[in-house]
Protein backbone atom coordinates (compact mmCIF):
# COMPACT_ATOMS: atom_id res chain seq x y z
CA UNK A 1 0.00 0.00 0.00
CA UNK A 2 1.58 3.58 -0.76
CA UNK A 3 0.21 5.06 2.44
CA UNK A 4 2.56 2.31 4.42
CA UNK A 5 5.67 3.21 1.68
CA UNK A 6 5.06 6.92 2.96
CA UNK A 7 5.70 5.92 6.77
CA UNK A 8 8.36 4.31 6.05
CA UNK A 9 9.96 7.12 4.33
CA UNK A 10 9.92 9.59 6.37
CA UNK A 11 6.73 10.05 9.10
CA UNK A 12 9.28 9.10 12.06
CA UNK A 13 10.27 12.82 12.94
CA UNK A 14 8.08 13.46 15.99
CA UNK A 15 7.53 17.08 16.96
CA UNK A 16 6.67 18.88 19.84
CA UNK A 17 2.37 19.00 20.32
CA UNK A 18 1.56 21.91 19.85
CA UNK A 19 0.75 24.16 22.95
CA UNK A 20 -2.91 25.00 22.40
CA UNK A 21 -4.42 21.95 21.17
CA UNK A 22 -6.45 20.37 24.46
CA UNK A 23 -5.11 17.07 26.15
CA UNK A 24 -6.30 14.02 24.39
CA UNK A 25 -6.15 10.79 26.35
CA UNK A 26 -3.39 8.04 25.55
CA UNK A 27 -5.32 6.07 23.05
CA UNK A 28 -2.24 3.80 22.13
CA UNK A 29 -4.32 0.48 23.21
CA UNK A 30 -7.60 1.14 21.08
CA UNK A 31 -7.48 -1.80 18.80
CA UNK A 32 -8.98 -0.53 15.87
CA UNK A 33 -9.67 -3.58 14.60
CA UNK A 34 -12.65 -4.04 16.99
CA UNK A 35 -13.56 -0.28 17.41
CA UNK A 36 -16.69 -0.76 14.75
CA UNK A 37 -19.17 -3.93 15.27
CA UNK A 38 -19.49 -6.60 13.00
CA UNK A 39 -23.29 -5.06 12.24
CA UNK A 40 -21.77 -1.38 11.60
CA UNK A 41 -18.90 -2.57 9.18
CA UNK A 42 -21.52 -4.79 7.25
CA UNK A 43 -23.32 -1.76 7.18
CA UNK A 44 -20.84 0.07 5.44
CA UNK A 45 -20.68 -2.72 2.62
CA UNK A 46 -17.67 -4.15 3.94
CA UNK A 47 -16.90 -8.03 3.60
CA UNK A 48 -16.38 -9.11 7.10
CA UNK A 49 -14.29 -12.26 5.92
CA UNK A 50 -11.83 -10.04 3.76
CA UNK A 51 -10.51 -8.73 7.19
CA UNK A 52 -6.63 -8.75 7.11
CA UNK A 53 -4.60 -7.66 10.51
CA UNK A 54 -1.89 -5.31 9.70
CA UNK A 55 1.14 -5.06 11.82
CA UNK A 56 4.23 -3.35 9.91
CA UNK A 57 6.07 -0.24 10.14
CA UNK A 58 4.33 1.27 13.18
CA UNK A 59 0.90 0.38 12.09
CA UNK A 60 -1.40 -1.95 13.75
CA UNK A 61 -5.05 -2.17 12.88
CA UNK A 62 -7.17 -4.17 9.87
CA UNK A 63 -7.99 -3.61 6.28
CA UNK A 64 -10.81 -5.10 4.88
CA UNK A 65 -12.50 -5.00 1.30
CA UNK A 66 -16.24 -3.64 0.77
CA UNK A 67 -18.36 -3.15 -1.82
CA UNK A 68 -17.57 0.05 -3.31
CA UNK A 69 -14.25 0.65 -1.31
CA UNK A 70 -11.37 -0.58 0.71
CA UNK A 71 -10.91 0.19 4.55
CA UNK A 72 -8.20 0.78 7.00
CA UNK A 73 -8.55 1.26 10.16
CA UNK A 74 -5.10 1.93 12.31
CA UNK A 75 -3.22 2.58 15.53
CA UNK A 76 0.06 4.59 14.15
CA UNK A 77 3.22 5.16 16.77
CA UNK A 78 3.52 8.70 15.08
CA UNK A 79 1.51 11.41 16.95
CA UNK A 80 -0.73 14.10 15.08
CA UNK A 81 1.87 16.47 15.53
CA UNK A 82 4.44 14.66 13.09
CA UNK A 83 1.88 14.92 10.56
CA UNK A 84 1.01 18.29 11.58
CA UNK A 85 5.00 19.00 11.00
CA UNK A 86 4.72 17.44 6.59
CA UNK A 87 2.06 19.90 5.92
CA UNK A 88 4.37 20.91 2.69
CA UNK A 89 5.48 17.44 1.84
CA UNK A 90 5.66 16.68 -1.57
CA UNK A 91 4.60 12.96 -0.80
CA UNK A 92 0.92 14.15 -0.37
CA UNK A 93 -1.40 15.12 -3.23
CA UNK A 94 -3.40 16.75 -0.90
CA UNK A 95 -3.20 17.71 3.02
CA UNK A 96 -5.56 19.52 5.38
CA UNK A 97 -5.81 19.79 9.25
CA UNK A 98 -9.44 19.75 10.69
CA UNK A 99 -10.91 18.43 13.68
CA UNK A 100 -13.88 16.28 15.31
CA UNK A 101 -14.97 16.30 18.31
CA UNK A 102 -12.08 18.54 19.98
CA UNK A 103 -9.68 16.35 18.46
CA UNK A 104 -6.71 17.63 15.92
CA UNK A 105 -7.33 15.85 12.86
CA UNK A 106 -5.14 15.58 9.35
CA UNK A 107 -6.30 14.25 6.26
CA UNK A 108 -4.48 13.51 3.39
CA UNK A 109 -4.25 11.77 0.26
CA UNK A 110 -1.20 10.32 -1.33
CA UNK A 111 -2.61 9.09 -5.25
CA UNK A 112 -2.37 11.39 -8.17
CA UNK A 113 -6.21 11.20 -8.68
CA UNK A 114 -6.47 12.01 -5.12
CA UNK A 115 -9.36 9.10 -4.68
CA UNK A 116 -7.79 8.00 -1.90
CA UNK A 117 -8.13 9.67 1.34
CA UNK A 118 -6.81 9.23 5.21
CA UNK A 119 -8.24 10.65 8.59
CA UNK A 120 -6.14 10.53 11.24
CA UNK A 121 -7.50 11.52 14.73
CA UNK A 122 -5.37 12.44 17.78
CA UNK A 123 -4.83 9.87 20.25
CA UNK A 124 -1.58 11.29 22.38
CA UNK A 125 1.35 9.62 21.99
CA UNK A 126 -0.48 7.98 18.80
CA UNK A 127 -2.47 8.59 16.12
CA UNK A 128 -5.27 7.10 14.44
CA UNK A 129 -5.98 6.22 11.29
CA UNK A 130 -8.87 5.49 8.88
CA UNK A 131 -7.98 5.27 4.95
CA UNK A 132 -10.92 4.47 2.23
CA UNK A 133 -10.04 3.77 -1.42
CA UNK A 134 -12.27 2.95 -4.18
CA UNK A 135 -12.25 -1.11 -4.66
CA UNK A 136 -12.10 -0.43 -8.62
CA UNK A 137 -15.04 -3.33 -8.57
CA UNK A 138 -17.83 -0.75 -8.91
CA UNK A 139 -19.24 1.75 -11.19
CA UNK A 140 -20.29 3.66 -8.54
CA UNK A 141 -18.21 6.86 -7.41
CA UNK A 142 -17.67 7.65 -3.98
CA UNK A 143 -15.52 10.58 -2.07
CA UNK A 144 -12.89 8.73 -0.36
CA UNK A 145 -12.60 11.89 1.97
CA UNK A 146 -16.59 11.75 3.24
CA UNK A 147 -16.18 7.88 3.84
CA UNK A 148 -13.35 8.37 5.85
CA UNK A 149 -14.58 11.50 8.12
CA UNK A 150 -17.94 9.50 8.39
CA UNK A 151 -15.93 5.97 9.53
CA UNK A 152 -13.80 8.53 12.04
CA UNK A 153 -16.88 10.19 13.34
CA UNK A 154 -18.16 7.08 14.50
CA UNK A 155 -15.13 5.94 15.96
CA UNK A 156 -14.33 9.43 18.08
CA UNK A 157 -17.12 8.91 20.38
CA UNK A 158 -15.30 5.48 21.75
CA UNK A 159 -11.58 6.60 21.83
CA UNK A 160 -10.30 7.73 25.57
CA UNK A 161 -11.31 10.72 26.86
CA UNK A 162 -8.84 13.23 29.00
CA UNK A 163 -9.62 13.07 32.66
CA UNK A 164 -10.82 9.94 32.43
Amino acid sequence: MVVLALIATGCGSQAAEPSAAPAVADASRVDMCSILTDTELTGLGIDLNSRKPVNKLGLVGCGWQGKTFTLDMERDQDSIASYQARTHDPAFTSFAENTMGGRAGVRFSVDRARDDCTQLMDGGPVSLWVAVAPTGLSDQKIDSCAEALRIAQLIEPRLPKAGS
